[in-house]
């Protein structure tokens, strides 16, 4: 069973109504079960934003629908300046740290990505924080460790560690984390979220029906 995370409702909306996901359960978290033929059965759910939030999530996708493989899905900000990334671009995480954390002064471990999903993008690695990352001083120093910020993913990475599953990610560049952020955010989550929707419905098709992580 594939078991996929987005953060909040508006970013999973495409995806829902594109595979004709029914409901499930509104407790302890919103969750769909996509339909039809012509995807892998999968299971969505509606963390709520934050790393514990997706930790609980992805736990419960685990433990209770017992997915082998987690996918986290959803719009993220662009830390690196490299003109070339711009709104709209969707990449595949090949690695995810959280930002926030240190062991005693040293920088938390990353977690790196053990599925060929989404294998058509380009690889990205991903800095995840417990706040939105809207502040330029911030991007520049959050930007020598990644070149995308979301709130969700590293916490879906090292659930799926914990447990042995696999993961993978596709992110969708929403704003440049400064401080025009959250105009720009509002303004293209529909659009960047479409865009996710198509990719990851297509990685569930059919013809991928029998893929290994």
């Amino acid at each position: 069973m594939v078991g996929i995370v987005y953060a909040t409702r508006p970013e999973a909306a495409p995806f829902l109504l594109q595979t004709t996901a029914e409901p499930l359960a509104t407790r302890p978290f919103s969750t769909f079960r996509t339909a039809g033929a012509n995807h892998t059965p999968s299971i969505v759910i509606i963390s709520g934003m934050g790393k514990v939030a997706a930790a609980m999530a992805a736990t419960h996708l685990v433990l209770v629908h017992r997915a082998s493989m987690l996918v986290n899905a959803g719009l993220c900000g662009r830390l690196t300046f490299d003109n070339r990334w711009s709104v709209g671009d969707l990449f595949r995480i090949d690695s995810a740290v959280e930002g926030d954390r240190d062991r005693f002064g040293r920088a938390a471990q990353a977690v790196v990505g053990n599925s060929r999903w989404f294998s058509v993008l380009e690889p990205a690695r991903l800095v995840t924080c417990d706040r939105p990352v809207f502040d330029a001083a911030q991007r520049a120093q959050l930007a020598g460790i990644g070149e995308l910020a979301d709130m969700e993913g590293a916490a879906v990475a090292r659930v799926a560690s914990c447990y042995g599953s696999a993961w993978a990610m596709v992110k969708g560049i929403s704003d440049s984390a400064d401080e025009t952020g959250r105009q720009d955010l509002v303004r293209n989550i529909d659009w960047v979220s479409g865009r996710i929707a198509e990719a990851l419905a297509r990685e569930l098709s059919t013809t991928i029906i029998d893929k290994q992580p």
